[in-house]
């Protein structure tokens, strides 16, 4: 079972919106994934009961932890497990940041979001977990000014970064409402998040593979 966590204490950076569309692509490889919601708001428990309660991803409830639903989870036997998490709640996100094999920090291309988001680096260093940023919602593609101004700030405080980058794209957000994710309305959508899971993929099973060894 691998673990990934789509956290970051800053709100409105799109956890909820990549961490549904890459469990979505993860089980459309046949893999057994799971996804715990733990955001008060409940996106994407809402998400899912829109798109019909499906058994692949599925939904787990129950814990207000990813610890807890962690251990839970490993009795029932699962491929992927994908974190969502909320919005502040140091610790519920330091929990989940524990938890998981690997994490995704979403941020949008701005200097806000760049401090904002310096807590859950902070987090995944302190509890030496594997982790990179995902540029989300990004305007202009890599050509943008403030993607290219946030990638050279991120790299200069060596700070992992994704090479893939999600554009903003209105599919995102009305998919979403609609029990469905943007990759699935929209074919560049899709291919972003397609080479988002890849090396999503690629990083946590390297990250799995090293803590085993290390054991």
């Amino acid at each position: 079972m691998v673990i990934v966590g789509f956290l970051n204490s800053k709100g409105g950076v799109g956890k909820s919106t990549l961490c549904a569309a890459v469990a979505v692509r993860a089980a459309q490889e046949s893999k057994r994934v799971c996804i715990v919601d733990l955001d008060p708001q409940e996106s994407v428990a809402d998400w899912w009961k829109r798109r019909g309660a499906p058994q692949n991803p599925t939904l787990f409830v129950g814990a207000d932890r990813a610890s807890d639903a962690a251990e839970a989870l490993e009795l029932t036997g699962w491929d992927w497990v994908f974190l969502d998490g909320p919005p502040g709640a140091l610790a519920v996100t330091e929990d989940a940041i524990k938890t998981s094999d690997f994490v995704v920090i979403p941020m949008r291309a701005s200097g806000l979001d760049l401090l904002a988001s310096q807590d859950a680096v902070r987090l995944c260093l302190d509890n030496a977990t594997p982790y990179f940023i995902v540029l989300n919602a990004c305007r202009g593609g890599n050509k943008d000014k403030l993607v290219e101004e946030a990638r050279s700030t991120l790299f200069s405080n060596d700070v992992p970064i994704a090479r893939a980058l999600v554009s903003q794209r209105a599919a995102f957000v009305t998919a979403m409402t609609r029990g469905k994710t943007g990759a699935e309305r929209d074919s560049a959508a899709a291919d972003e998040i397609d080479a988002l899971w890849k090396e999503i993929k690629t990083a946590a099973q390297k990250a799995v593979k090293s803590k085993r060894g290390g054991a």
